[in-house]
């Protein structure tokens, strides 16, 4: 996803979908480049969502039932 700030400064998202079941453990980061790491099911809102992955989960038919 391409985004131009008022500024003049571009972005370029990249939003990577993985579809998971039967998951067990606790996800860890294995670099330095990670904040945090979680899983969420897709039954409930997840809060804090950046609008343009809600859309494209929207989208896809992940997010159907809120």
């Amino acid at each position: 996803m391409y985004y131009k700030y008022p500024n003049g400064d571009e972005i370029y998202n990249v939003m990577a979908v993985y579809e998971a079941h039967e998951v067990y453990g606790i996800p860890r980061i294995n670099d330095d480049e990670g904040l945090e790491l979680r899983y969420f099911s897709l039954d409930e809102p997840i809060e804090e969502l950046n609008p343009f992955t809600e859309y494209y989960l929207r989208k896809a038919g992940y997010i159907n039932k809120w």
